[in-house]
């Protein structure tokens, strides 16, 4: 996703994008990168090739995905989007994945009746988010099974043999989110 130029982010020189093979300072492209004895580029390329395979041709799982728009939402003093608009969002990335998730479980509120919740994980390939130029962050909603889902916490932590430099897959954790907090869709009044 090619976000438009905003505070959020910025396009000038001094600030390189997170995932490019032009930075030599981290991952693979570093210079004391050490490719492992059991997880060597051929292993690497073999593994994300099954990998593509298996989500794209066999899972055939795609989420919408909204990046929020913190430079087009309206904050009230708190620095809280405001209640009358809501949040603002960029256009949906279409991202494959493979979701685990919860039952929807219902409490009765005591004053404003039954409220419902449930938790999701999503866990995104890297490749696919290096390709779409997204990164999920918190705030960010998840379209899956004609539901918001709002992400609470991103985990980058699946790492092959432990090695930092083969980071795998993002694994997303959201929670069901109420259509009175995005500002996305039309609402009857």
């Amino acid at each position: 996703m090619t976000a438009p130029i905003s505070p959020q982010y910025p396009q000038d020189d001094g600030f390189p994008e997170y995932w490019t093979s032009e930075r030599k300072d981290v991952g693979v492209y570093g210079k004391n990168y050490l490719p492992g004895r059991y997880f060597s580029s051929r292993d690497m390329k073999m593994l994300h090739s099954v990998n593509a395979e298996l989500y794209g041709d066999i899972i055939e799982l795609v989420v919408q995905v909204f990046k929020t728009a913190v430079a087009e939402t309206t904050t009230n003093i708190y620095g809280e989007a405001s209640s009358a608009k809501g949040k603002s969002f960029y256009n949906a990335v279409d991202l494959t994945c493979i979701v685990e998730r919860d039952d929807i479980s219902t409490t009765n509120g005591d004053k404003f009746g039954p409220d419902r919740s449930q938790t999701v994980a999503f866990r995104f390939r890297e490749r696919d988010c290096i390709t779409t130029k997204y990164f999920p962050e918190i705030g960010d909603l998840v379209l899956y099974n004609e539901r918001y889902h709002e992400i609470d916490n991103v985990i980058q932590e699946q790492l092959l043999s432990g090695h930092p430099d083969k980071s795998w897959s993002l694994i997303v954790n959201t929670h069901y989110s109420r259509l009175s907090r995005i500002n996305l869709v039309e609402r009857q009044t």
